[in-house]
């Protein structure tokens, strides 16, 4: 037993100590002046941009555009367009259906510092990094800002007005960069297969209308050429009865109400504003107006559009453009939107509507008692219209 301890129980070894160092910590001020003192003579402080900070969407984006633009997936191509709306100096001078084709041919070149740039070629954006602009004999004007992230140089049409001295033509790099690059004939092309797309949608909407399903295609295309497409929102009065329409229109999509006043039964209504009866409806591939330019007379009613409503346009002076034969066709084919009503004809059709609206406002009201008096909330407790879905 006296040896027990000498063979079970055994010396603890020691383990390595940590040293601990004091931590000495220098002033804010001090630690600024060593940092100063550190850096090079030749640093350059960083550029400001009017960019707001989005790296992550822009590392992203470079990314994939180092890629052919056929090896690109379509979450690459979403994410190309998204970034792409961060630069202002870009979304200032295209239109919004060409961002999306502009996305899928831009292509990011990498410069190192000390390189010159030629822009002959097309649009340049600085994604990283700074250039300066130069003659083309490599020699910098100092006096010129330098042109950071978010700066362009170039330009988007290779035209006689963009070769202006206004243009940056040749720039001298001043750091690695990482520069945009959108070519003039990509871009050309862009812009000519949506021109061909609009006036395609401009010549379906002439020859799918009544009045002009037999004419002639050079006819047809004289039309379309003088159409302008715009978006009108619901409740919004595009002629107005008793005045000469200010514009043809054939619509794409939406629907409008055709209004007559009737002044002449002013009693039958309990208000006392002036009232309006509908008489009809105007929908896709139909158009108004043409009569009431051509003529010079007064519109029989009152247009307002029911829904938003998407249509090509032409305005009175466009209208005067078109050759005789053309015009003498159009006044031929065309008929007034609505003939004038008499004043027995407007009773019973404004008698009608507001009986209708009387109607639905008493169903209305009855459902909704009867709902009450049962004890039932629609959209509260069991009543909810998601209600099948929880349960599933």
């Amino acid at each position: 037993m006296s040896s027990y301890k000498q063979i079970f129980i055994r010396t603890p070894k020691p383990l390595p100590r940590i040293s601990w160092h004091e931590d000495k910590r220098v002033p804010e001020k001090e630690k600024q002046g060593e940092t100063s003192e550190e850096k090079p003579s030749g640093a350059r402080p960083k550029l400001t941009t009017s960019r707001p900070s989005h790296d992550p969407i822009i590392s992203q984006m470079i990314k994939a555009a180092k890629k052919y633009p056929v090896e690109r997936s379509p979450s690459e191509n979403q994410l190309m367009m998204s970034a792409l709306k961060l630069f202002p100096i870009l979304m200032d001078q295209i239109d919004p259906p060409e961002l999306r084709y502009i996305s899928r041919m831009v292509m990011i070149e990498s410069w190192e510092r000390g390189h010159t740039i030629f822009a002959e070629g097309g649009f340049y954006i600085v994604v990283r990094g700074s250039v300066r602009p130069c003659d083309d004999d490599s020699s910098t004007e100092e006096t010129k800002p330098k042109i950071g992230v978010g700066g362009s140089f170039g330009a988007l049409e290779a035209s006689e007005e963009s070769s202006s001295s206004e243009v940056i033509r040749c720039v001298l790099t001043l750091e690695p960069c990482e520069i945009l690059k959108i070519p003039h004939s990509g871009y050309a092309k862009v812009r000519k297969d949506l021109q061909g797309q609009t006036f395609a949608l401009k010549e379906t909407l002439v020859q799918r209308c009544t009045f002009y399903q037999d004419w002639p295609r050079l006819s047809v295309q004289k039309v379309a050429n003088l159409i302008q497409m715009k978006n009108f929102p619901a409740n919004h009065v595009l002629v107005k009865e008793g005045r000469v329409c200010a514009l043809v229109a054939f619509i794409h999509k939406g629907e409008c109400n055709i209004l007559q006043d009737i002044g002449t039964v002013m009693k039958l209504s309990k208000r006392g504003c002036i009232n309006s009866v509908v008489v009809g409806q105007l929908g896709p591939f139909e158009s108004f107006g043409e009569v009431s330019i051509l003529t010079d007379q007064p519109s029989p009613c009152t247009v307002v559009t029911q829904t938003p409503v998407q249509a090509g346009v032409i305005t009175p002076e466009k209208l005067q453009e078109l050759d005789s034969i053309t015009r003498s066709l159009m006044r031929q084919s065309a008929k007034p939107t609505c003939g004038k009503l008499t004043e027995e004809e407007i009773s019973k059709q404004y008698m009608c509507q507001e009986r209708q609206k009387e109607w639905e406002h008493v169903k209305k009201k009855v459902l909704s008692d009867s709902l009450f008096y049962n004890g039932i909330q629609p959209g509260v407790g069991k009543w909810t219209i998601n209600r099948s879905k929880k349960m599933h």
